[in-house]
């Protein structure tokens, strides 16, 4: 059976809001306070939980959506903490965040936009 090594993260409030909706009645300082009692620490996982993140042994919950030619994507496996969200849903591993933030800055997002042009609906 494999085992999974995860890190407790610190008390953030789009956690705490994702625990109201599942009907946490509490205050943040109260989940505060409870969260970040064990915040760095580690705790092992063991049972069938998917693919161990590439950079760490916690749960590989993404996969790298970089795209590498021929309609694939670099599929690199990563933990909440390795994975790097640029969009909704859309997650890049370490090293083609880094391309990606250098392309950004180039300018060249905003010189792909350029030749964007909007679909035309006929009336």
């Amino acid at each position: 059976m494999p085992c999974y090594l995860h890190t407790t993260k610190p008390a953030s409030r789009a956690e705490f809001d994702q625990w109201t909706l599942m009907g946490y009645l509490g205050t943040w300082e109260a989940y505060c306070t409870a969260k970040n009692r064990t915040a760095g620490q580690n705790s092992f996982l063991c049972g069938e939980l998917g693919p161990h993140c590439a950079d760490c042994a916690d749960v590989g919950a993404y996969l790298c959506d970089y795209p590498v030619g021929d309609g694939k994507t670099c599929d690199r496996s990563m933990c909440d903490s390795h994975a790097h969200e640029i969009a909704h849903e859309l997650h890049y591993c370490d090293a083609h965040y880094k391309m990606w933030e250098v392309f950004k800055q180039a300018g060249g997002v905003d010189a792909a936009l350029r030749n964007v042009i909007a679909y035309k609906t006929e009336k």
